[in-house]
């Protein structure tokens, strides 16, 4: 697939030397449990579905997920408050359930993501992600690490993660980050984000698409197929990143909490 920009947000960076925060409780043991035993049933099915798709389809269904909720997430970024609020979205061939993220609002969406998906609201729940964790701020809070080359601190987002962006031109920079992600995803940058981080951009994702009006059980599929391909396992080194079924639980608190609160954005301690 040729590689994509699609526009979704302008703005500049917001207060880089702080993240959003958002108070989140911690998980309850019911909540985990419920949530491996849906992976578990629908693993028990065999492996997700996995469809072809023409590069002009997954150009059509990323650049539409992107404009639907690029107004609803900028509008969210500035907010906040405290994060890079101008994105470029492109996406790679590379077949893989994975997003690369990388510095000044770049994420990369692979072609394996509108593989898996079963409709546009799929897509959108992994855009919603890279919107997220570039408007909490959590990228420019974690590059401390050096990369050769042009990029530096890029964060290899395995298949827990997700996310997107604008309308502009490609440049070798997403090339590169495009390029290098099969030899990133076995690094120490993988893990880069610390569960926090990955339960508040489930929490941001969820709400970003709760304000576009995406259907967030539609959209919850693709958390559930991630869950399924990773398995009751860490996405990442260290444990730092969550597995599949904590990200499933993680969404559906997040979910029951926004539509509770009509889609506010929680006060930073």
């Amino acid at each position: 697939m040729p590689l994509l920009a699609v526009l979704s947000g302008a703005g500049l960076m917001w207060g880089c030397a702080s993240t959003y925060s958002i108070p989140l409780p911690p998980l309850t043991p019911n909540q985990l449990t419920l949530a491996q035993q849906e992976v578990q049933a629908q693993a028990n099915e065999g492996q997700p579905f996995r469809h072809h798709v023409t590069d002009e389809e997954a150009t059509s269904v990323l650049r539409s997920a992107v404009e639907k909720i690029g107004p609803a997430a900028t509008r969210l970024c500035h907010e906040m408050a405290v994060g890079e609020c101008r994105w470029t979205v492109s996406g790679s061939q590379d077949r893989s359930l994975a997003t690369t993220i990388g510095p000044n609002g770049s994420i990369v969406i692979n072609r394996g993501i509108m593989e898996y998906a079963a409709n546009e609201e799929e897509v959108a729940v992994v855009v919603a992600y890279g919107f997220a964790h570039h408007a909490a701020n959590h990228f420019a809070s974690r590059r401390r690490t050096q990369m050769a080359g042009s990029l530096i601190g890029t964060i290899v987002v395995t298949a827990v993660s997700i996310v997107v962006p604008p309308l502009g031109m490609v440049t070798g920079l997403i090339q590169t980050a495009v390029e290098s992600g099969a030899n990133l995803a076995s690094g120490a940058l993988v893990a880069s984000y610390t569960k926090d981080q990955e339960r508040e951009s489930t929490w941001l994702a969820a709400l970003i698409l709760y304000r576009a009006g995406v259907d967030l059980e539609k959209a919850r599929g693709m958390l559930v197929t991630m869950a399924r391909v990773q398995g009751d396992k860490d996405s990442g080194m260290m444990n730092t990143q969550l597995s599949g079924p904590e990200r499933l639980a993680v969404w559906d608190e997040a979910v029951r909490e926004i539509r509770a609160s009509n889609g506010r954005l929680p006060r930073r301690p």
